[in-house]
Parts: C-alpha cells; sequence; structure tokens
C-alpha cells in the first residue's frame, strides 16, 4: 500500500547544543562538597553500585552465553552507558528517544568504538526518518521498530523518495512483538502480524535483525520462582511465534527478550530457559528501585539512586514532617510497598502524601523529632528510577555510600 511521504522534523536539541548544562562548570561547582552543602531536592548516584549491578548483568550474559543489550533511558547519560557497556561487556544500547541516540552517538563512545549497535526502542513515526537514516551513517548499526504494517509501507515511500533504487542505505529493524505487556508490538499469531513478517523479510529497504519481545508485566513477580516463571513465558512467547512465522514460510533467526526483572532472572535460570534467545535487554537494572526490590530481585544495596531532601517544617503534634520535594523530584509513580518512596535509615516513616513541590512524612514517632530538625537533609530511595531520574538536569555522583560529590552526570533531556 502507497503511503504518502510526510514533512520531516528534527530534533530541536541539535541547535542547542543538546541543551544540558555544561559539566565542566557543575563539576567545578560541585565535586569535593559534602552532600548537606547543596541546595535540595537533587538526585544522588552511588557509581560504585552502578558498576556492580551493570558487572551482574555482564555475569548473568556469560552464565547464559547470550548477548546483552543495554537501555540507556533509565539516566540518559554518557557516564553510565560508558560503565554499562564496560561493565556488561557489550557494545549496544536501547535508546527510548532520538535525543538520547544523538547525544550518544555523538560521544567519545562511537569514535572510541564501545559503542558499535544503537536501537530505538520505541515504533519511529514516519517524520522521524530523516534523522534516524542520518544516525544510520554516523554509527556501524542502527535499528528501529516495526510493529505495523502502516510503518513499513510509509517508511518504502519515504526511501524511493529519497534514495530511488540504491538500496546501499537499507535500515535495520526488529519486529516488535507483543508478550502480555500489551503496551506496544504487533500480536503473536495474528493474520496481520504474519503479513508484516512477510512484507518485512522481502522489503527492499530493511534488514531484518529478528524478534523484540519486552516484559513489562514481570514486575509482579514477587519472588525467583514467579521472576523465572516470566522469563519463561516471554521466551516461550518469541520462540512459539518464530516458529510459526517459519511454518508460515517467514524465517527470522535473532529473538531478543528482556525486562529488568525477567534479565534478573537469567541469573538463577537454567540455560535451557533461554534455549533459542539470542539476545537480552534492561534498562532498570543500572540503578535499581523499589519496584525493582519488590519483584525480590533487587534489595536495598542494589539501590544505586536516591533523592536528597531537606526537612523544611517539622510537625510533632501529628507526627508529620515536610520536605522540600514533591512529584517534581521524586515523579508520582507508585510501588507495591506504598508511598512515593523510603527515607534511608528511617524506613518505619511514611512518604505518603506529596504535591507539586511538598512530601508530606507521616508516622513519625515523637522521640525521632530529636533528630530531625529544620534543615536537616535526609535521603529517599525512590519507586521508579527511570521517572525519578527524569526529573533532575544533572546528578551528583559519590561513592562507596559516602557524602563527598566525586563527580557530576548531565543527562540529555527532551525529544
Amino acid at each position: 500500500m502507497s503511503f504518502p511521504v510526510i514533512d520531516q522534523t528534527q530534533t530541536p536539541l541539535l541547535s542547542l547544543g543538546f541543551s544540558v548544562p555544561s559539566k565542566e562548570a557543575l563539576v567545578k561547582q560541585y565535586v569535593g562538597k559534602k552532600l548537606h552543602q547543596v541546595r535540595t531536592p537533587r538526585l544522588i548516584v552511588d557509581r560504585s553500585i552502578v558498576t556492580k549491578n551493570c558487572r551482574r548483568l555482564g555475569e548473568i550474559s556469560k552464565q547464559q552465553g547470550v548477548k546483552v543489550r543495554v537501555h540507556v533511558k533509565t539516566h540518559k547519560t554518557v557516564e553510565a552507558t560508558e560503565i554499562e557497556l564496560d561493565a556488561a561487556g557489550t557494545d549496544a544500547i536501547v535508546v527510548s528517544t532520538l535525543a538520547e541516540a544523538w547525544y550518544l552517538i555523538e560521544s567519545h563512545l562511537t569514535a572510541s568504538k564501545k559503542l558499535n549497535d544503537v536501537l530505538l526502542g520505541l515504533p519511529v513515526s514516519p517524520d522521524k526518518f530523516d534523522d534516524v537514516f542520518e544516525l544510520a551513517q554516523r554509527v556501524p548499526k542502527f535499528s528501529i521498530f516495526i510493529d505495523h504494517i502502516q510503518t513499513l509501507d510509509a517508511l518504502e515511500s519515504y526511501y524511493e523518495a529519497k534514495f530511488g533504487n540504491d538500496d546501499s542505505h537499507r535500515i535495520h529493524a526488529f519486529m516488535k512483538v507483543e508478550c502480555g505487556n500489551a503496551r506496544a508490538g504487533a500480536a503473536i499469531n495474528n493474520e496481520d502480524s504474519l503479513e508484516l513478517a512477510r512484507r518485512l523479510v522481502s522489503s527492499k529497504v530493511v534488514v531484518v535483525e529478528g524478534l523484540y519481545t519486552h516484559a513489562g508485566h514481570s514486575y509482579a513477580c514477587r519472588d525467583n520462582e514467579s521472576a523465572v516463571a516470566f522469563l519463561q513465558a516471554e521466551r516461550d512467547a518469541a520462540i512459539n511465534y518464530r516458529e510459526f512465522l517459519a511454518k508460515n514460510g517467514v524465517h527470522i533467526k535473532n529473538c531478543s527478550i528482556g525486562a529488568t526483572p525477567t534479565v534478573m532472572a537469567a541469573g538463577v535460570a537454567t540455560k535451557q530457559v533461554l534455549e533459542g534467545i539470542t539476545e537480552l535487554h534492561a534498562g532498570a537494572f543500572a540503578f535499581m528501585d523499589r519496584q525493582q526490590m519488590a519483584t525480590s530481585l533487587a534489595d536495598t544495596s542494589d539501590v544505586a539512586i536516591s533523592v536528597l531532601a531537606r526537612v523544611a517544617s517539622r510537625y510533632p503534634e501529628r507526627g508529620s514532617i515536610l520536605l522540600d520535594a514533591g512529584g517534581l523530584a521524586f515523579s508520582k509513580d507508585g510501588s507495591p510497598q506504598g508511598g512515593f518512596g523510603e527515607i534511608i535509615g528511617r524506613e518505619h516513616w511514611k512518604l505518603d502524601k506529596i504535591a507539586q513541590e511538598h512530601g508530606v512524612v507521616t508516622e513519625v514517632p515523637l522521640e525521632d523529632f530529636e533528630d530531625a530538625p529544620v534543615g536537616k537533609v535526609f535521603l529517599v530511595r525512590p519507586n521508579h528510577c527511570c521517572l525519578t531520574a527524569a526529573c533532575f538536569e544533572f546528578y551528583l555522583i559519590i561513592e562507596n555510600g559516602g557524602d563527598e560529590i566525586v563527580d557530576v552526570w548531565v543527562p540529555v533531556r527532551g525529544w
């Protein structure tokens, strides 16, 4: 089916130098300071825990004999991406935005050949094809998702208009398939998706990389056994669909599966559970959070991220404390444990009410007020690391649980 070539858009961040603060200026301002000396709220990242978590992913990759692809949407930084690539032993990433793709491909990671394989982890809309093909010239492999036949129609129309019969610009693509999360992906064992698969493998403008699933519903697991069950189900969905396609004359070799809970489950699963899988992908594993703790596959020692907040006021008569951090610092994502985060070292307190800039901590025993004066800083463990990190324009870096700032990381923001 013919699809009209639509006007192309471009990220405005290119003309703004990615619109990120100056790392050099921030390092000069913050490195060497103690946490209590900085303006709050502020995001704190323990680099040693990030490195430990990434090494754990690398160990899982080696144990299972399966390549890993790391998702960078949680942190959106060059520094954490480099730790992920080095510690996990991979050269492949997933990004959520084209801004992330530009930022990382234009960094030293590509020039040093540490980063060679970039996947845009969201079905791409046709207005972004200019960026896709430009980025494909700047990194050895750049891939996109296609999960609907209209996207392929639009891509083929664009390609013909731009490149004619020149097949040297073919774009790499994964067919995203739905495995129970009901967020994105073509339906499995469906006539429309079968037709899409047929079109993809025969297309003159696409190089099919494989099938791709994301078991976001695996966040519901609560122990190793249920986590491995989600992993097995995701693996089975991908492999069974690949076999369904093969029976119908469509041959796609590679299968990439994963979410942080299922990839962590791969660390306690037998190799048979991943039989036929060629790639694992995960993102939140680098920072971790209370949602991951709820799965039982992470504990407090694995959470690298926290929000630094101050006591703005206190109300002993009603057992509550007011923090100078609210929804724009913690986000409003929930977790099975309840509340909007937990105060590190005061986990019996409850951060259960937040407004834009207010955080209300309740159930504070009267005796605890002796060590909670106005102005004191506390670290808060967040529910969802991805959205919490997205609230901040830069991150202050510590090591080994210390309170001295050793670096500043600047994420790329926007689209």
